[in-house]
């Protein structure tokens, strides 16, 4: 009867180390699973977070026909400014700037002398630009912008003080890396009271 029991709490142990065993098996592939399972869900987040970063990226960056764009109204803007904004004073530095955006026969059309022919009393400055564009195509390289501003021309010596409204059509051609203004058509001017 002794070996029975001995026999009987040898197999108890025997099963209570197996049953404890197989529970920390257990336990431990339970969390392995659920670390696992932690970690998909967390990765999967991340992708999603990722993808509305991409998104919103792309929403803020401009696109290649929104770059184009600015790049030639800039131009036109600087041409603008280059070509109506007529006073001594800062003369060199917009004929620079216009050597480099406007054809040559422009440039000579705009900027016939060395030296600022007009006197220190001559001021003329456009303002309230506003541009109009043709349909933009990604092939062309020729793209004609309407310019509608007014322009305050002032001559102190002549007692002149007067606002002119106008509107232009610019044409602007692709060269290499830039654009270039190629031909200017006044569309219409008239003083305004």
């Amino acid at each position: 009867m002794k070996n029975k029991k001995i026999g009987l709490f040898v197999t108890l142990v025997v099963v209570i180390l197996g049953v404890t065993f197989f529970n920390i098996y257990l336990d431990r592939n339970i969390q392995k699973t659920t670390t696992n399972e932690n970690m998909r869900v967390e990765n999967e987040q991340f992708k999603q977070e990722n993808e509305d970063l991409k998104q919103r990226l792309k929403d803020v960056l401009p696109s290649a026909q929104e770059q184009k764009r600015t790049e030639y109204l800039s131009t036109v803007r600087q041409f603008i400014d280059v070509s109506y904004h007529r006073e001594k004073d800062g003369f060199d530095k917009r004929k620079e700037i216009a050597k480099d955006i406007m054809s040559e026969e422009l440039y000579e059309q705009f900027y016939p002398s060395e030296e600022f022919v007009y006197g220190d009393s001559y001021t003329s400055k456009p303002t309230d630009v506003q541009l109009y564009l043709q349909q933009y195509d990604n092939k062309k390289e020729e793209i004609n912008v309407v310019a509608e501003f007014v322009n305050h021309l002032v001559i102190k010596d002549e007692n002149v003080d007067e606002k002119t409204h106008d509107i232009v059509k610019i044409t602007l051609k692709k060269y290499v890396n830039k654009w270039q203004v190629t031909s200017i058509e006044e569309l219409k001017t008239e003083i305004e009271k």
